[in-house]
Order: C-alpha cells, then sequence, then structure tokens
C-alpha cells in the first residue's frame, strides 16, 4: 500500500505567516539567464508568478555647503516625486532594501547620509516602482519608469542618480505557499500513478519559507525547496 508522509510542522504554518501580513519584498535586478537550465537550483515542482512592481534604485544626492540645505533641498526633491508619482498610473516610491515601505517625510526613517568620499555632500537612497502590467510591452514600462525618475525637477543642487538594473518586488510571497504545496501533492499522485502504488513516498521541508527566483523581464518563479523520497518499492517489483 502506498504511502505519503508530511511533516507535522507543515500543519502549523499558516497562524505565523498570516499574522505578519503581506510584505512587499524586492528581488534582485541581475541578469537573467537565457536558458531555464542556467538559472540558480529549484526543484520539480514550481509556480510562475507576475511580479508586483518594477523597480529603480536611485540615491538623492546634494552638495550645497550648509547641511540644512542640503536636506531642504533633498526633501523637496522628495516631494516632486512623491507628487508626480501621484499624477502617473501606477508609480510610487518606496524605501527599504529587502523590504520595501512608502516614502513618508514624517518618520524619523529619512535620514541624510554623509558621502563619505565627498566633502559637504548629503544623499539618500530611494526606490521608484512602476505596477507591473503583463499586457502592456515591459520595455514601455521600463521606459516610463526611467522617465519618472529622470524627468522629476530637483531642487538647487540635488541630483537624482539611477542605481543599477531594473528590478522586481512582490508582495505576500507566502500567501502563494499553498497554492504551491496543491501542486506538489499533485505532482506527487502523478509520480505514484508512474512508480506504482505500493512504494512508499515521502514528502518534507514543506516547512520551509516560499522562495523565489527571477525568470523574465516581469516574472517571478515561486517554489519550496521540499524534498521527495521513494523507498520499499518490493511488492511492486515482486521481490
Amino acid at each position: 500500500m502506498r504511502k505519503i508522509f508530511y511533516p507535522l510542522a507543515a500543519l502549523f504554518l499558516v497562524g505565523g505567516v498570516a499574522a505578519q501580513g503581506l510584505e512587499e519584498i524586492v528581488v534582485t535586478g541581475t541578469r537573467i539567464s537565457d536558458s531555464y537550465y542556467d538559472a540558480p537550483s529549484m526543484p520539480a515542482v514550481t509556480l510562475a508568478k507576475e511580479a508586483d512592481f518594477l523597480i529603480q534604485n536611485i540615491r538623492l544626492v546634494n552638495d550645497s555647503r550648509a547641511p540644512n540645505l542640503r536636506r531642504e533641498e533633498i526633501i523637496t526633491t522628495i516631494e516632486n516625486l512623491l507628487r508626480r508619482a501621484k499624477s502617473m498610473q501606477g508609480m510610487a516610491l518606496s524605501y527599504g532594501t529587502g523590504f520595501l515601505e512608502p516614502v513618508d517625510l514624517d518618520e524619523v526613517a529619512v535620514q541624510m547620509l554623509e558621502d563619505r568620499q565627498r566633502i559637504d555632500t548629503s544623499y539618500i537612497n530611494v526606490v521608484a516602482k512602476i505596477e507591473f502590467d503583463p499586457k502592456r510591452d515591459p520595455k514601455k514600462q521600463i521606459e516610463d519608469l526611467r522617465e519618472f525618475v529622470d524627468g522629476t525637477k530637483k531642487a538647487g543642487r540635488t541630483e537624482i542618480l539611477r542605481q543599477g538594473d531594473i528590478g522586481l518586488s512582490i508582495v505576500g510571497p507566502e500567501q502563494y505557499r499553498y497554492e504551491i504545496i496543491k501542486k506538489i501533492g499533485a505532482e506527487n499522485t502523478r509520480v505514484l500513478e508512474a512508480i506504482g502504488s505500493n512504494c512508499d513516498v515521502s514528502v518534507g521541508s514543506l516547512e520551509n519559507r516560499v522562495q523565489w527566483q527571477r525568470t523574465g523581464i516581469g516574472e517571478l518563479t515561486l517554489y519550496i525547496d521540499y524534498y521527495l523520497q521513494i523507498d520499499d518499492c518490493s511488492q511492486a517489483t515482486g521481490s
């Protein structure tokens, strides 16, 4: 008789994830492989999802002599970005590295950093983003995002510098956990049909967090790093 074992820990996942809410996760903008098989190792069962946003890291730099003036001109430029974002569909401004949050100029988190290589120079890093629409040309959306960054009015001696390539973000990847687990279960049923129902099949590590890889301009592949183990097929082989 076939046996499918799921770790007991997998039954207690929902509460912790739900309590955390939906976080917006940054996906690095590294070069996408030309071949699926060149991508980092992933399990057999995965789930393709469109990203929620295309993102561009930007740095606002100002070298006015007075520190207060530097801060004032950078904040004014951020206000210009926020105002312009509201007038453009799907555009927004956030801050953060691994996790993104909306920019709030009233928060203490909006702090100027001093450039150690340039005297009398301050900067702040933020993220410009556009809601990804899979029905539109991705290249045009990237152009819109870059135009938003480059075309915003800058105050005083402030510069807006693009940092790195276009990246992606996804909101709440853990919400897709049970969609992935459902696909894993369906795959295991097919495995049993192929090898015989007398084998013992165990599935483990379903308690692992959802992981992801970028596999297209606006596409992510989500997965759980699970394992499948097949034991004791003696009855099926007749031994």
